[in-house]
């Protein structure tokens, strides 16, 4: 089959959750149809990764994109009087829409794989090809969620708008595209739900119902996980009684920066009063003012842009996730895990994903079982390797590339097989 690939993230460099599922994907559709790779580039490491994808794809095309504060603000700001959803809006540019077009005159695709919800915009649904959107998020579920636990009132005010706007987008995408990919089926629930309450307990196999096609009718939503290259992670050999808490994550992302902050004021004062000498390491890109401040206090690294992770997990005692607000699974953890590492996160870090607490992870709520959780962690070197090691085993198992390839390819197989 004939697919176009259309991503809001370049692939590489792979150095974020939604890049390494998107190349995951990507790879996965490459290795048995014919595809082409539409997507935006944002800085010169993407433009020079351009060729390493045109040797994976029939070709590649990208549209330059750039974001500033002026124009975020403008645009947030005309949105509060209109319907349409800033996270939506934003990222329209009139160039993408001409070389989407052009694309599907010249490659006549057979499927359009829309990588990320703000992507729909630019597809005809009514078009001569059928339509995937592969969720990374539910997105509206991650706006929701900073409307109810940002610490900041402006943030939460103006989530407590956009929220309700990315709600009606996101259903009514998920209900013109012929099948939709979630990450978990936690998320896929969700959308069955939000698409259509009534049917929300349909899967494939029930699909003939529905006049003899699996995709006779549209918004059919089925899970596939969000893999990780588990060959080129390997286990970490960590420093023994090491007491540095790390997070590692894109820093610009919203519910990482609450994350980070609510890590620093609710749960380390209790863990330093039992561990007074732990170091707090927050590693990830464009961190922002609030979380660069907190460099000043002595036991807390801000790091910025890692290239390499693998010194930084060497060096960890215990690996956090305090997420109070996102949606979708945590590529930080599956990281996080295939290294060996010992994980604490909230339910809400850990959603989506088929760990078991106290086996492959340690998860809790309060601030005072997080602290707690990570004490045990820093304390207890036997727990430390036990949840590693059973941590990597399960990566292996159930999130390796090669598994979540193939389910994805069988997914495709099932849906239209070669009859496109």
């Amino acid at each position: 089959m004939k697919i176009l690939f259309l991503s809001q993230l370049f692939p590489l460099p792979a150095d974020s959750g939604g890049k390494i599922k998107s190349l995951c994907m990507l790879r996965a559709l490459a290795s048995e149809h014919d595809v082409c790779l539409l997507a935006y580039v944002r800085n010169k490491a993407e433009q020079e990764s351009v060729e390493d994808l045109r040797r994976m794809c029939r070709f590649v095309e990208v549209v330059p994109f750039v974001r500033s504060r002026f124009a975020d603000f403008r645009q947030a700001l005309s949105s509060l009087f209109f319907r349409r959803s800033f996270i939506v809006t934003r990222d329209f540019r009139r160039e993408m829409l001409n070389r989407f077009q052009q694309v599907v005159r010249d490659f006549v695709p057979d499927i359009v794989h829309i990588d990320h919800l703000q992507m729909a915009q630019f597809v005809d649904f009514d078009g001569p090809y059928r339509t995937v959107l592969d969720q990374h998020n539910v997105e509206s579920t991650i706006v929701k969620r900073i409307a109810e636990t940002s610490t900041n009132p402006l943030m939460r005010a103006y989530a407590g708008i956009e929220w309700p706007k990315l709600f009606e987008y996101e259903i009514e995408i998920c209900r013109k595209s012929d099948l939709v990919i979630a990450v978990s089926e936690e998320d896929a629930e969700t959308l069955r739900r939000m698409i259509s309450p009534d049917l929300s307990s349909v899967r494939r196999g029930e699909m003939k119902t529905f006049s003899g096609s699996y995709l006779a009718r549209r918004g059919i939503v089925e899970c596939v996980p969000i893999g990780v290259d588990v060959n080129s992670i390997p286990v970490v050999q960590r420093v023994e009684n090491s007491k540095n808490i790390l997070f590692l994550g894109t820093m610009y992302w919203p519910p990482n920066i609450d994350c980070v902050l609510y890590f620093h004021s609710k749960i380390l004062p209790i863990v330093r009063s039992k561990l007074p000498d732990c170091v707090f390491t927050i590693a990830g890109q464009k961190p922002p003012r609030a979380v660069r401040r907190l460099a000043c206090e002595s036991g807390i690294r801000v790091t910025g842009y890692v290239r390499d992770a693998r010194e930084l997990a060497a060096n960890c005692g215990v690996f956090v996730v305090p997420l109070r607000s996102g949606s979708g699974v945590r590529v930080k953890i599956l990281g996080a895990l295939a290294m060996g590492l010992p994980v604490v996160s909230t339910s809400i870090g850990a959603e989506g994903l088929k760990v078991a607490h106290g086996e492959h992870i340690l998860i809790a709520d309060s601030p005072e079982d997080f602290a707690k959780a990570v004490i045990d962690v820093l304390n207890d070197p036997n727990l430390a390797r036990e949840l590693g090691r059973k941590g990597r085993e399960l990566v292996e198992r159930e999130y390796s590339w090669e598994v979540v390839g193939s389910r994805l390819l069988s997914l495709y197989s099932d849906c239209w097989g070669q009859t496109t």
